[in-house]
């Protein structure tokens, strides 16, 4: 869910960003190269994701991810893809804004790796169809899972009774058990 939540906000900061003329924006996919792209394109890739858990309710990963700045190949003027230095520029200060609505987000951590233009080899489309500039950022992402889960042990009640009694049983976080409690027990014994 993180992973969703952090994409969902760079694309929205790129998005204000541009605010007129924004690129199409999306996570990567080779299908768009199966079809003819007639303005510029940016899409989100997540290369790699290293989880580290502390326990079972916190995780935290360290993320590297890229943007790819495609353009169409525009035979009248080769020197509009210059084009993409604006647009990386940009990009860059929308993925680096400090302006995080995410508590899943480290925001001092994010930063950019390193940058190229990208070169197609081994893949199924043309070399020369697009330029294509790449852009490597890391962060870091920390998710803390807070739901405390209680088993309730019924003891022959009905949910009314228990509801009655005061039990929440609507709320997702007690899990009634339909096991009886029977006999004598001594909790000093239990460990």
């Amino acid at each position: 869910m993180i992973l969703k939540d952090f994409y969902t906000e760079k694309k929205n900061a790129i998005e204000t960003e541009f605010s007129t003329n924004a690129p199409a924006i999306q996570l990567y996919s080779d299908a768009v190269f199966k079809t003819t792209i007639d303005k510029p394109l940016v899409m989100f890739k997540y290369d790699t994701i290293s989880w580290e858990t502390s326990s079972e309710k916190n995780y935290k990963a360290d993320v590297s991810f890229c943007l790819y700045v495609i353009l169409p190949i525009d035979n009248s003027s080769l020197n509009r893809y210059e084009q993409a230095f604006e647009m990386a520029y940009r990009l860059d200060k929308a993925i680096l804004s400090d302006s995080s609505n995410n508590n899943f987000l480290d925001t001092n951590s994010t930063f950019k790796a390193k940058e190229k233009q990208y070169t197609n080899e081994e893949v199924y489309w043309n070399k020369n169809d697009y330029f294509i500039w790449e852009i490597t950022y890391k962060t870091t992402l920390v998710e803390n899972i807070l739901k405390k889960k209680y088993i309730l042990f019924n003891n022959g009640l009905s949910n009314e009774e228990l509801e009655k009694l005061g039990y929440d049983l609507t709320s997702g976080i007690i899990g009634i058990n339909p096991n009886q409690v029977q006999g004598d027990i001594d909790l000093k014994t239990i460990s």
